[in-house]
């Protein structure tokens, strides 16, 4: 039984590990515990996200800044108070752009009632997420896409060590049925793919969102990851 359950183990942490590179045709890869076969992960650009993408920014792009801070508000609150929240330890969060929900309050709140909080560091194609120690907000540099994120001389302890309870996902458009639609470098579905690898310890996915990134319906292919909820200012 102990040899049984470390190959399992070892294939879903050699699975994760891959999991994060950008394969781009169908190949399989064998070591001494099995094989893990991989789906074709490039991605041709569906026209109705790229419509849905334009639509959403042009959207985002008439808020005054007065309403984003009044629906960041709310949703902040609403997080806060949200089961799957407080019942997290170890969170994932995105540091936010002007163009999305402040996430600065909520990495505060995380820190302030003694949890972990973990923000994506892009480099070579792979997204890890690594750990928000005292000061790093005002230390990180920002990518040529003006996200803020650790250096490569950062070192910090990365997610996957121990796992995760809860991610808090950015995205440009999402359905109340839990479709979502990020910016189309499928970094996200790759990492709770990589995640749901092992449903006994996957973590909940929770979106936050403005109004007008939740529609009726988002176009989805077998790759795009679905999440738990989706978390906006609604009529309040």
């Amino acid at each position: 039984m102990a040899d049984g359950r470390s190959s399992r183990w070892e294939m879903i942490k050699l699975s994760r590990l891959l999991s994060q590179f950008r394969f781009t045709s169908i190949d399989e890869i064998t070591c001494k515990y099995g094989t893990i076969r991989y789906k074709m992960s490039g991605r041709t650009p569906d026209p109705e996200k790229v419509e849905l993408r334009k639509k959403i920014a042009d959207e985002i792009a008439k808020m005054s800044p007065e309403e984003k801070k009044r629906q960041s508000d709310i949703v902040f609150k609403k997080i806060i108070n949200h089961p799957f929240y407080k019942s997290a330890n170890r969170i994932t969060i995105f540091m936010s752009t002007d163009d999305e929900v402040n996430t600065a309050p909520i990495i505060s709140h995380i820190k302030a009632r003694g949890a972990s909080a973990f923000v994506p560091q892009y480099a070579g194609g792979i997204m890890k997420m690594l750990k928000l120690e005292a000061g790093d907000e005002e230390s990180m540099p920002l990518t040529r896409h003006g996200i803020a994120q650790h250096s490569k001389d950062q070192k910090r302890e990365d997610a996957l060590e121990s796992g995760l309870d809860l991610i808090i996902a950015p995205g440009v458009a999402f359905s109340r049925d839990g479709g979502r639609v990020g910016h189309g470098g499928g970094y996200y579905d790759r990492y709770i793919a990589n995640l749901r690898s092992d449903p006994e310890t996957a973590p909940k996915v929770v979106a936050v969102a403005f109004n007008c990134q939740v529609v009726d319906r988002v176009p989805m292919n077998e790759l795009d990851q679905k999440i738990d909820d989706v978390v906006y200012a609604g009529s309040d």
